[in-house]
């Protein structure tokens, strides 16, 4: 245990206990008072800020199109770089139609878009994708990364949640609505606080519910059931901590923090916050104390975190993370540091004596959220800049702490922190600035002289090429095939699994299905996420496991992942559907054919070369086995494998 605990002056002990989140710096051990004097010139931990528009030469100006590009061009203009050209529109309209609704446009929208003389035409297209109820499930899945969704509990016996869905929907939802983060923040972390509560916002605390358990095999007796809820709160507090404001504070469960200025006893007061908490909505299998089964309340469909009473137990330190090493008692705070140099501590008063629950979780929520809290609306603004561009304006989006990147262009984060503060929270106006930009519209080409310079593109050069992640890999093959369900909402899918893989998990069974049909065809983000057998497509492209929240998803490149899309019986199906629909909308033509089954999968009218060659390839394969529609077949799992077709341009 740390000596910080043992080294604390009575003022310090007194000023925390009436609910202050200030430390005396007499108190602390010379190591972390260090720390905290580091974090007063933090980067992360300063209040946003206003910095004016770079002023720019003449030929870097008549490349503005937004704010933002001026925060970019200045950098270029300092290295000596300038942006690439723009994009043509086909390669635009394929890249913001995926980032924006995670599906590739069609060749009809992609040839009217390119025919479009008018100047707001790039405007017109972000609008319609914007409003288009796609864009909640590709930004949902996104949230759902962070907040490590799953269908099931994980652990030995993996039981089925099932009404997990809900909390899924809700955050898709949510996101289409364009639901202001502050709400958002509440709802999740303080469903039944905030004001109008409701089943929707008891949903929304699935987020606290949505991390591994083990209800049904934790243990019988106090002390491990104490052991249980003090692990099961670590996975509350520290996604949360991590999420809505890119701090590392579990590592600080068993001792201070070795590389931050966050204290145990930060960690702990931070616990006092959500020690009044209970599950509502009980996993089928959970035992009591007794061992005795606890019988499913049928009438509780959702899974959530609440208070039924305003009384909180008293909150002590574990030393070394120990339910059964207590220490001293300490009152709910946020961590100290961040009460002095991010926003002021929020007050946690004793609650009315009406009260229905402590109002401590909302408390937390709106000193989130608040106007003042830089540091959480710096992390909300690099998030959307790195989906949109592969990599956040801070490189490692989960640590905004002393071992975390510090900001390529801080000027421009705080710029883009402060454009989300002034519309209320509300994303879709930051999107359509940044899509709109001329950042991000210029070509991926490759310049060897900008390469030479900036060889990692952290100026941002040229725009970032990008392989689809695994979501978007499935859903682009079904979309071009003509099969793709486009049915929202509801339970998860259980699309087919190779038998072999399935006796693998022991409990909670996938189902064999021997064909799959319409209803497995739906869009990725409904697939039962299963935490012992993940769809094994989709983990080899890099979907995350959900034991722990995902910041940012690796992108690997394997020679795996080319043997699937060569072999996986989904892809090689998929592949003559796109075959028959090629042939069904060109007629007997084959190079309409050809030219018809090209498009499809790559959204445009293909160069006439790629026609020539794909031409001769399926005349060829048509000789070998006298089977044209089998050679198309043979096409278009070739095109599916391509990098035309797994990479945005």
């Amino acid at each position: 245990m740390s000596g910080a605990f043992h080294r604390l002056t009575l003022a310090a002990a007194l000023s925390l206990g009436a609910g202050l989140s200030s430390w005396g710096e007499e108190a602390l051990p010379p190591k972390v008072a260090r720390l905290f004097t580091k974090a007063e010139s933090h980067w992360a931990y300063q209040p946003l800020a206003d910095a004016p528009l770079p002023e720019l030469t003449a030929a870097a100006e008549s490349s503005v199109r937004d704010g933002i590009d001026r925060f970019i061009l200045a950098r270029l203009a300092a290295a000596g770089l300038s942006l690439s050209p723009e994009a043509d529109r086909a390669t635009y309209i394929r890249r913001v139609t995926l980032d924006l609704t995670g599906l590739p446009p069609s060749p009809e929208e992609v040839a009217a878009f390119v025919a479009d003389p008018s100047d707001r035409a790039h405007e017109r297209l972000v609008d319609r994708l914007l409003a288009s109820p796609h864009y909640g499930e590709r930004w949902g899945r996104h949230w759902l990364d962070l907040a490590r969704y799953a269908d099931s509990s994980g652990f030995h016996n993996d039981l089925d949640r099932p009404h997990a869905w809900k909390y899924r929907d809700y955050v898709i939802r949510s996101f289409n609505e364009d639901k202001p983060y502050g709400r958002f923040v509440a709802e999740q972390l303080a469903g039944d606080e905030v004001e109008g509560a409701s089943e929707e916002t008891l949903i929304a605390t699935g987020f606290c519910r949505n991390g591994p358990s083990n209800d049904d095999n934790m243990g019988k007796t106090p002390a491990a059931l104490a052991q249980y809820r003090a692990d099961q709160l670590d996975d509350v507090i520290s996604t949360a901590s991590t999420v809505f404001l890119g701090v590392t504070i579990g590592c600080a469960r068993c001792h201070d923090h070795k590389t931050d200025a966050f204290t145990a006893r930060d960690y702990y007061s931070l616990l006092a916050i959500f020690n009044g908490t209970q599950k509502y909505g009980l996993v089928p299998g959970t035992e009591d104390a007794k061992g005795k089964k606890v019988p499913t309340d049928r009438a509780v469909q959702i899974q959530a975190l609440v208070e039924t009473s305003p009384q909180v137990p008293p909150t002590q330190v574990m030393r070394r993370g120990l339910a059964s090493e207590l220490g001293e008692e300490v009152p709910p705070a946020v961590p100290a540091v961040l009460a002095r140099t991010v926003a002021p501590a929020p007050a946690f008063p004793a609650p009315a004596a009406d009260a229905k629950t402590s109002g401590r979780r909302l408390a937390l929520a709106r000193w989130i959220a608040s106007p003042d809290n830089a540091l959480a609306w710096r992390v909300l603004a690099n998030r959307v800049w790195q989906h949109h561009f592969g990599t956040g304006l801070v490189a490692t989006p989960g640590d905004f702490g002393f071992t975390g990147e510090e900001p390529t262009h801080p000027e421009l984060l705080d710029h883009l922190a402060r454009h989300l503060v002034e519309n209320g929270g509300r994303l879709k106006s930051l999107h359509k600035r940044i899509v709109l930009s001329a950042t991000y519209r210029q070509s991926s080409a490759h310049r060897e002289a900008a390469a030479a310079v900036d060889p990692a593109n952290a100026l941002l050069w040229r725009m970032n090429l990008r392989r689809m992640e695994a979501e978007v890999i499935r859903d682009g093959i079904l979309a071009a095939s003509g099969k793709l369900n486009r049915q929202p909402g509801g339970p998860g899918i259980k699309p087919r699994l190779r038998p072999d893989l399935i006796p693998a998990s022991q409990r909670n069974k996938w189902p064999a299905i021997a064909q799959e049909n319409d209803s497995h065809w739906r869009r990725s983000v409904y697939i039962y996420a299963k935490r012992q057998l993940l769809m094994p497509m989709l983990e080899l492209f890099d979907a995350p496991t959900t034991t722990d929240s995902c910041a940012a998803r690796a992108e690997s490149v394997v020679p795996t992942q080319a043997l699937v899309l060569m072999n996986d019986e989904f892809v090689e199906e998929q592949a003559g559907y796109l075959a028959r629909r090629a042939v069904a909308e060109a007629g007997d033509d084959p190079e309409r054919a050809v030219r018809r089954l090209l498009a499809l999968a790559l959204s445009a009218e293909p160069a006439g070369d790629r026609v020539d060659e794909a031409r001769r390839f399926v005349e060829a394969r048509t000789a070998e086995t006298g089977d044209r529609l089998a050679a198309l077949t043979d096409l278009a799992h070739v095109v599916y494998n391509s990098s035309d077709f797994l990479y945005i341009r």
